[in-house]
């Protein structure tokens, strides 16, 4: 599984390496926030539609709140949610998308993609969403009960980080070291696994492997490919990256 790219495609083309992913062979997750802030969207959008048309059976990429905020902004340009995607780095990725007569263009393949994407996975190890768990009446949703909940996409419910107690949710949307205190790390905790570590702020993108729970972390101040590992697997017949 790999968490927010927010638009970093080497970081994100380094980090598969180091995971050594292997198409149709591992599972690929992708916690959603592809683009923004960064400096190349388009060609992180690109390289999920080639992963998943690649692989289609053993690639998820989740919507994110980023992803939501596009594709508003895009339908309804004059609206107030067009304005928040553009403070909140739109502005960006508008730049990564303007042809080569300067004008904004972004490819209905992208625009399809985007739209088109889930709120949530899960399979045996986990449940897998953007930000969190949808909150009613003091218990967590299950996804299935709320699928169109902006909770799962929004949320920052500090409730959920610290009461939450079921099946492991990994979930990205908050940067680790801004709630978590593990700055650049990875957040693992019995029922919950934080996966940003914020890579258009730290420079620092990171992958997890399950069930084994080995954290994989590709960083712009280790181009020399000295990549992190935290963590010890487990042996398995098949990775899921997340």
């Amino acid at each position: 599984m790999v968490g927010d790219i927010h638009g970093k495609l080497a970081l994100f083309n380094r980090l598969l390496e180091a995971m050594n992913y292997h198409a149709g062979e591992d599972k690929l997750i992708l916690i959603g926030d592809l683009v923004d802030r960064g400096e190349n969207s388009r060609g992180v959008v690109e390289r999920a539609i080639e992963l998943h048309a690649e692989a289609p059976s053993t690639v998820v990429v989740l919507k994110g709140n980023h992803e939501a905020m596009m594709v508003s902004a895009l339908t309804e340009p004059e609206s107030e949610q067009a304005e928040l995607w553009l403070y909140n780095g739109g502005v960006e990725t508008l730049h990564s998308y303007v042809n080569s007569d300067g004008e904004f263009d972004v490819p209905e393949a992208h625009w399809l993609f985007m739209e088109s994407l889930p709120t949530w996975h899960e399979d045996e190890h986990a449940i897998y969403v953007h930000a969190a768990l949808p909150e009613e009446a003091g218990k967590f949703l299950h996804p299935s009960e709320s699928p169109d909940n902006p909770e799962l996409y929004w949320s920052r419910n500090r409730k959920f980080f610290s009461n939450y107690n079921g099946k492991t949710v990994v979930f990205g949307h908050t940067i680790t070291g801004m709630l978590f205190g593990e700055r650049e790390r990875v957040w693992l905790r019995d029922s919950l696994i934080g996966v940003d570590t914020g890579a258009y702020l730290t420079g620092t993108l990171s992958g997890i492997e399950m069930p084994s729970r080995q954290v994989f972390s590709v960083s712009e101040a280790h181009e020399d490919n000295e990549d992190i590992i935290q963590g010890k697997a487990a042996g398995v017949k098949m990775k899921f990256w997340l």
